[in-house]
């Protein structure tokens, strides 16, 4: 007789067969994941114990003057604490350790609720709500509203989200959506390798990546190269894209009088956004007319035969073009933004852990030799996607972690919870919790391994809902896959090439803040020594 193990939760299972297979899960699987919680077999969660949970006012926090709306929150702050809105995780963090995993403080006029517990996460990630809300960039928001443009996705709400969501997120959500892509990503990514076989260095690595992100980006949304690496393109964009999340960042800080009339600050923050909406729809026409062109000469059936992501959204019975022109510069900037950061931070960890990097580039050897990332060896490329998992656990790319406002009443760790207030998982504090990863601060791949490579239970990733850096649910970061991809294919093609090490002059402990996402404070340089 077959001796029984242990009982396995079902959940726990799925995500360790998409830790490992996720090129190649089936459509259920991609559903249960992405937060489709009609699935039966998904394991519910438990209900809230109604009768003994105590009211919103016991949530413990700040009291005093700390409580009063407006007073309170800037007394959290500098100049009267060393804390700024891009250092916000630390004060969360003190939140944290003096109130407990659930506790709550003033924002503004409201409350914000933090919790920072695996289980508490779960259950306010999980909660089935078909349309969840999650807050917009206001700045963002008043640009669109003034300039009576459709806004962008980050800022809808709702069935007007998901209409919107759903025709882009059908094109890339999946796992093996964006495969075919493969074979265009790749020549980027080696024009952009081959640019260094003479200067073996990368000076100001992020101003570099911001310009491959573009061009990889460029190719995605509009199926053409920007010629961002060559030297021929009008790199204005590249400027335009820093002003613009830096004015982001600058104008959170301060009361929002932009709302009433057009700041200093504001109008800068306009300018770069009417620069880069303007490439975006030049790109897009462009685009759109040579599909009209090869109409006509009746050769566009051929050339759609290669993947097209923006035929394939303009198609869709719910897109019109403003739509779609409002959607793809979403994903084109948020996109840049986010992937050149992460990568940066991914490089300077394997440049300074050349052990990581040596093991990386024997996978890389034993997999591809000096061949290109397809279909079938990304799937046997573990190490690498372990180095970008534990990348971005270690570097968090956003601060805050996740916010959602409730759109129902809720129970969460004992505490009643009402119906529109605002829940801030602190997922980056988390990820650098010993209670979760033992040694924390140390970048140790192997946490996102199975079997004979894996590491002791105490270091390796057991919670799902403690690294989640691209959202969970309806709401996760549709470009996900497209950036996933991205840092793998240039990842490899660099490591394949170089031995890449830091320049003198680069600090081992990369200091950084958060803007929209995480940045360097000051410019990483590399150096390169070619492989054999």
């Amino acid at each position: 007789m077959r001796e029984k193990g242990p009982k396995l939760d079902p959940e726990s299972v799925i995500r360790e067969i998409y830790d490992e297979c996720d090129d190649t899960l089936p459509d259920c699987v991609y559903r249960a994941l992405s937060g489709d919680f009609s699935i039966p077999w998904l394991p519910p969660l438990p209900g809230p114990d109604t009768e003994s949970a105590q009211p919103f006012e016991d949530i413990p926090g700040p009291s005093g003057i700390y409580s009063l709306p407006f007073i309170g929150t800037a007394l959290h702050f500098h100049p009267f604490t060393s804390i700024t809105f891009q250092t916000l995780h630390k004060l969360l963090h003190k939140f944290t350790e003096e109130y407990g995993t659930i506790m709550k403080f003033r924002a503004g006029n409201n409350w914000l609720v933090v919790v920072s517990d695996p289980k508490y996460s779960e259950q306010v990630l999980r909660f089935p709500d078909k349309y969840p809300f999650r807050p917009s960039i206001e700045i963002v928001k008043a640009y669109y509203d003034r300039k009576k443009l459709p806004p962008p996705l980050s800022a809808l709400q709702g069935e007007e989200w998901a209409k919107l969501r759903k025709p882009a997120g059908d094109q890339l959500m999946r796992p093996t959506s964006l495969t075919s892509y493969l074979p265009a990503q790749t020549p980027i990514a080696d024009e952009f390798v081959a640019q260094y076989e003479n200067t073996m260095e990368i000076n100001d690595c992020l101003r570099a990546l911001v310009k491959f992100s573009t061009e990889s980006l460029g190719m995605l949304c509009f199926n053409t190269r920007l010629r961002c690496l060559d030297g021929t393109a009008n790199l204005d964009f590249v400027e335009d894209l820093g002003i613009f999340f830096r004015s982001i960042d600058e104008l959170g800080r301060y009361i929002k009088l932009y709302r009433y009339f057009r700041t200093p600050l504001y109008n800068k923050f306009e300018r770069a956004a009417d620069n880069m909406y303007r490439v975006a729809r030049e790109e897009m026409q462009k685009a759109l007319d040579k599909m009209a062109v090869l109409e006509k000469v009746g050769k566009l059936e051929e050339y759609l035969k290669e993947p097209n992501f923006l035929n394939s959204l303009i198609s869709h019975p719910d897109m019109t073009h403003a739509k779609a022109q409002s959607l793809i510069l979403d994903l084109f900037v948020g996109g840049i933004d986010a992937t050149s950061n992460a990568l940066t931070f991914l490089w300077h960890e394997l440049a300074l852990h050349q052990d990581k990097q040596e093991h990386l580039y024997q996978e890389i050897r034993n997999v591809i030799g000096n061949g290109n990332l397809d279909v079938n060896s990304l799937a046997k490329m573990f190490y690498l996607k372990a180095c970008v998992k534990e990348s971005l656990r270690k570097n968090y790319p956003v601060g805050i972690g996740s916010i959602r406002r409730l759109t129902e009443d809720m129970i969460v760790g004992g505490y009643q919870i009402p119906k529109g207030q605002d829940v801030v998982i602190p997922l980056r504090n988390m990820c650098q919790d010993a209670k979760y990863y033992k040694n924390p601060d140390k970048f140790i791949p192997e946490r996102f391994l199975r079997g004979d490579q894996s590491v002791d239970e105490e270091t390796r990733h057991t919670e799902p809902f403690v690294h989640v850096p691209f959202g969970f649910g309806p709401r996760s970061c549709i470009g996900q896959r497209f950036a996933e991809s991205d840092m793998f294919i240039i990842t490899t093609k660099l490591f394949q090439a170089y031995n890449v090490s830091l320049a003198p002059e680069i600090p081992e402990k990369l200091e950084f803040i958060y803007r929209a996402f995480a940045c360097p404070t000051t410019k990483v340089n590399f150096l390169l020594r070619k492989r054999n």
